[in-house]
């Protein structure tokens, strides 16, 4: 079979804050021989971070000879695209993963009739949005899932090619949810690919759609007075590095980054909550300093 030419566009980052943003989506592709014609991500070498590393993207084309695009806009987007495209003797696919520039129906045209294939981590038509893997955190559900879609100009509404259900193991961290999904998307992906062009997608149901929202640092502040422990666990998870979980603990502000229910404190630090039980802080970073045990840090505190 002769595979067709691949746009990529995206950098996989399926949630916000993770400790280490895989792309088992984009590696894979290469690994099958696809033939990569350009990545489009938002990289931007300029942008200071506290990372050396280049993102894998980045990595990716530079290792492999795959030109690599980082336009920062729309306009931008359509006028770097559109000669790719001329130049290429065989109709392409578009995969999206993760990427934070709204394609334009201009591109979407271009694509047809297969279209762009998004991958979105939850069970469409739930959970649209940029915060799935967050949001079903939060809200402490059992199950999520992957689902490829062919894009559209509503927001995560477009067709569906595939989905598969995955369950959510109890206290499961955002980082291992993500990469549980990441990587069941790349097997689906390449389960789809050889097939595509002969496939068509089925309408989303539009009862059932749920929107997720913006995470923003206005969230940040645990309140153990107004909210369940398990409640507050949920968000330690969800909001791990961004937007965190802020704390005062001993007068000092401290972001929780790890934590647990109980009927009882483990410390003097676990505050108790709405429902009369506790958030058992398990890991810290105090202000100014390193994370660390909430045994270390009593042990430093102790007057």
């Amino acid at each position: 079979m002769i595979k067709p030419p691949i746009i990529y566009f995206g950098n996989e980052q399926l949630a916000q804050g993770l400790d280490n943003p895989i792309t088992p989506i984009l590696d894979s592709l290469i690994a099958q021989g696809y033939p990569i014609q350009a990545i489009f991500t938002n990289y931007n070498p300029h942008q200071k971070t506290r990372s050396k590393r280049l993102p894998r993207p980045v990595e990716l084309a530079n290792a492999h000879n795959i030109p690599l695009y980082t336009p920062d806009n729309k306009k931008a987007l359509i006028a770097t695209l559109k000669p790719i495209l001329e130049q290429l003797d065989r109709p392409p696919i578009g995969i999206l993963a993760a990427y934070n520039i709204i394609i334009p129906n201009e591109i979407l045209n271009l694509f047809e009739p297969t279209g762009i294939l998004n991958l979105h981590p939850s069970l469409l038509p739930k959970y649209r949005g940029s915060t799935p893997i967050e949001t079903v955190i939060l809200n402490g559900d059992s199950e999520t899932g992957i689902s490829i879609m062919k894009l559209s100009k509503q927001m995560d509404a477009g067709p569906l090619y595939a989905q598969q259900a995955i369950p959510i193991t109890p206290n499961i961290s955002k980082q291992n949810l993500y990469e549980t999904l990441v990587h069941t998307g790349a097997q689906i992906l390449l389960d789809l690919l050889p097939n595509i062009q002969n496939l068509t997608p089925t309408p989303q149901p539009t009862q059932g759609a749920t929107y997720t929202d913006k995470l923003s640092k206005s969230l940040s502040l645990l309140t153990p007075h107004s909210k369940s422990e398990i409640t507050l666990a949920n968000e330690v998870r969800a909001f791990r590095n961004f937007p965190k979980s802020k704390l005062t603990l001993l007068d000092i502000p401290c972001t929780i980054t790890a934590a647990h229910t109980a009927d009882t404190p483990n410390t003097p630090l676990d505050p108790k909550c709405s429902d009369n039980k506790y958030l058992v802080i398990d890991q810290l970073i105090p202000e100014n300093s390193k994370e660390m045990t909430a045994e270390a840090f009593l042990n430093g505190h102790q007057k």
